[in-house]
């Protein structure tokens, strides 16, 4: 891979949107430690202050997730057409970016304004994991609350440790990737978390 391959402008991306991903960022990477560390509560246990810390974390993140997705819904340029090129034409450009990526070594450049592509697609599946992890651990807590039994508790955490799984899975690739394009001169990481501009 090279620094010439990145063929388009690098275009900034709009302040609160740096502000939201920042936040994302940073309470999602303290939130999968938190996460992998803590004990889960049980019938007749105290709640730990790890499970204390994930449930305020958790709400936190729920906030910021749907701050995000109304952004999105309103702002053309850094919104849903980009996160999710999911029509015939934007699949065919986020696959060809991905054999051209494989084959060329070439990362592909993104940023407002542009129909999604593979930066935008893959961002989309970053939303929709965090998106999932949000929900079912606020349902998990409110499903608790309401005095619900050890069995139905047991399937939403079940589901919510699947989806941490791939948040991990995910969280780790977005970091390999970005730490990528810094190494070959693209400037990912700067344009999106200068948040003075």
């Amino acid at each position: 891979m090279n620094a010439s391959d990145n063929t388009a402008p690098q275009l900034q991306w709009s302040r609160p949107l740096r502000l939201l991903h920042f936040s994302l960022a940073v309470a999602v990477t303290i939130q999968l430690f938190v996460g992998s560390f803590m004990r889960s509560p049980h019938t007749g246990r105290p709640d730990t202050f790890g499970f204390e810390t994930h449930e305020i974390l958790g709400f936190t993140i729920l906030v910021l997730v749907l701050l995000h997705w109304l952004w999105s819904a309103t702002h053309p340029t850094e919104g849903l057409r980009h996160l999710f090129p999911w029509s015939g034409a934007g699949l065919r450009r986020v696959t060809g970016e991905f054999w051209q990526a494989l084959r060329y070594r070439q990362l592909p450049s993104g940023g407002p304004g542009l129909d999604g592509g593979l930066a935008g697609f893959v961002h989309g599946l970053g939303l929709l994991s965090i998106t999932a992890i949000a929900l079912t651990g606020g349902t998990f807590y409110l499903v608790r609350m309401a005095g619900a039994g050890r069995n139905a508790l047991e399937i939403i955490e079940d589901i919510h440790d699947t989806f941490a799984v791939i948040a991990w899975i995910y969280w780790s690739g977005h970091l390999a990737i970005t730490v990528l394009h810094s190494l070959f001169g693209h400037p990912t990481f700067k344009g999106m978390f200068n948040l003075r501009g």
